[in-house]
């Protein structure tokens, strides 16, 4: 069994009650699984000790005692997870190997960076000896006493030779580090004008972080200490209900078209256009999932199968000639396996948002990592209120909706109006905005829609509408001749948005911290996308000649060179 969380703490000392109760209470509450405490300051950590400050289930642990009252590492997990595989303790670290019954084994390293600059070097150099023996997955964690990043720190006091060092040794090494939600630093020098830096990490291995894609590290309350302590949990960014999405790919493959004209007819028109064009798209919506999981399955599982049979077929060729169908199989199996990596690289770089790479290009771990990166990036783990810190689905919904609630307000009925007509305003003949749309004007909107862009509800994109409008023009067109005849009857159905938080800032914690962003039905952003494109001939006309900003053609710039010019002029006539 793998642990659900790490807790990583330099905890100042545990050679006093006060501090092993503090992390008795820390590690109660964080369920942790494994614990990793620098600067123990005791130079042999007696059993009692340890369960006095961790609880009587933590029985295995792995220690490097402190030099007198100073350093000190203590890696100690519960019994459940059985023994370590290996041990190893080096001059400031201790690494285990844990050894899952039904998974597999990796590394976990726990530092105690040094203080001077000869020791941090050899420091360096002892996490590049401990790497080349650990081959497993890995993950580094604990108090490096280093930085390699300017914003790690909040004054301009830098060794950038040992910054540039550290950044060595990341890039050497292959690691990443995991984004710390909570908090930007972690040690503060408690002063009144504080010096703070993020001296606690954790870095992993593009391997590590295969076996647990869903990790997240977040910060929790400095206590005793002036470092704060860091809480992994390996199962913590859990994936939610997994909604439909357009995939890219699907009109390339045969069948496709088949499939949505089959789907499309399947659904008869109604009295409603809206509630006809809504069944259409899910039904649509159902067809295409059950024809992708045909055509295409998991696509991983193929590449898999497909490359072991190959791998059989060459391994026979080196004893025997194979027959005409066993070389008509290898050969076609080659191509097999192009096509499912290539198609595998598609679907990673649509999934990690990737633009600037067309399909099939690149390697598909990069794309698989920066995915992941966005989803840890947009996770929220906690909000805060007042005092109070919010962890639960439920309490952090709660307090988003109250807080929206409270920032919108309600709509009241006002007691005075705006009389447009008294204060001269130029008025424009806007007929033309009202003519019905035509299928040309339509279809021409199309082709402007994104392809893959942000899909709403309903999951469609740009690239649906491009690829089945012959099928599809037909219900789109009354559905749109409805929306100009103003009868909206039944129009919520494909009305209706997803609202998505994006953070403002890296600390993002409180809930005026996010920005909402709404994912709009195809549909809907289909027809605003219509009357921004019939309005936006006639702007330049209706807007001022002094409004610069957003006007296509126009740019905020203006003004500024505009000043920039009157005011060498005004000098000039000096």
């Amino acid at each position: 069994m793998d642990p659900a969380k790490i807790l990583i703490w330099n905890v100042r000392g545990l050679n006093s009650t006060a501090r092993q109760d503090s992390l008795r209470t820390l590690v109660e509450a964080s369920r942790s699984d494994i614990v990793c405490i620098q600067e123990t300051k005791i130079s042999t950590s007696a059993r009692r000790v340890i369960l006095s400050a961790l609880g009587t289930d933590f029985s295995e642990f792995a220690e490097l005692p402190s030099v007198g009252a100073s350093g000190g590492i203590l890696v100690a997990w519960r019994r459940h997870l059985g023994t370590a595989g290996a041990c190893h303790v080096n001059n400031n670290s201790v690494t285990v190997q844990l050894c899952p019954v039904n998974g597999v084994s990796w590394w976990l390293t726990c530092v105690y960076g040094p203080q001077g600059m000869d020791e941090k070097i050899q420091f360096l150099q002892e996490l590049r000896d401990i790497r080349g023996g650990c081959p497993d997955p890995w993950v580094l964690v604990g108090d490096f006493n280093l930085i390699y990043k300017e914003e790690d720190k909040n004054n301009d006091n830098y060794n950038r030779a040992m910054m540039g060092r550290f950044r060595h040794l990341i890039n050497d090494l292959a690691i990443k580090e995991i984004p710390l939600h909570g908090r930007k630093y972690t040690w503060s020098n408690q002063q009144n004008n504080p010096t703070l830096v993020k001296l606690d990490r954790v870095f992993c291995s593009v391997d590590w972080e295969d076996l647990f894609p869903n990790c997240l590290l977040q910060s929790m309350a400095s206590e005793d200490s002036d470092h704060c302590p860091l809480l992994l949990g390996l199962q913590d960014n859990k994936s939610g209900r997994r909604r439909f999405h357009f995939e890219a790919f699907w009109p390339k493959l045969e069948g496709f078209q088949e499939t949505i004209a089959a789907a499309w007819a399947s659904v008869p028109a109604g009295p409603c256009p809206f509630s006809t064009l809504n069944l259409k798209f899910k039904a649509a919506t159902k067809a295409l999932q059950s024809w992708s999981d045909k055509s295409v399955g998991h696509v991983n599982s193929q590449l898999a199968l497909a490359r072991e049979i190959l791998h059989q077929l060459e391994i026979a060729q080196d004893s025997r000639t194979l027959s005409p169908r066993e070389d008509w199989l290898k050969n076609n199996l080659k191509k097999h396996c192009l096509a499912l990596a290539s198609l595998k690289r598609t679907i990673a770089r649509l999934r990690s948002r990737i633009d600037w790479v067309r399909d099939g290009d690149a390697n598909t771990k990069f794309f698989q990592l920066h995915a992941r990166h966005r989803k840890r990036k947009n996770f929220i783990g906690k909000l805060v209120s007042g005092d109070q810190i919010y962890t639960k689905h439920e309490d952090k919904a709660r307090l988003l909706d109250e807080f929206y609630e409270g920032l919108l307000g309600t709509s009241l009925d006002r007691a005075r109006t705006i009389n447009l007509d008294a204060l001269g305003i130029l008025s424009h003949d806007l007929a033309d905005l009202e003519l019905p749309f035509t299928e040309e004007e339509v279809w021409k909107t199309i082709k402007q829609l994104p392809p893959d862009k942000a899909p709403g509800p309903d999951g469609f994109t740009g690239r649906f509408y491009k690829a089945c409008w012959p099928v599809i023009k037909k219900d789109i067109m009354a559905a749109v001749s409805a929306v100009w005849s103003r009868r909206f009857a039944g129009f919520e159905v494909l009305n209706a948005a997803y609202i998505t938080l994006l953070p403002k800032k890296e600390e993002a914690e409180q809930p005026q911290d996010f920005r909402p962003i709404s994912l709009v039905h195809s549909f809907a952003k289909l027809i605003t996308k219509m009357l921004a494109n019939r309005l936006a001939c006639r702007l330049q006309q209706m807007v001022s000649p002094n409004q610069s900003a957003f006007m296509k053609g126009r740019f905020i710039q203006d003004n500024f060179m505009l000043i920039q010019q009157t005011a060498r002029f005004l000098n000039q006539q000096k």
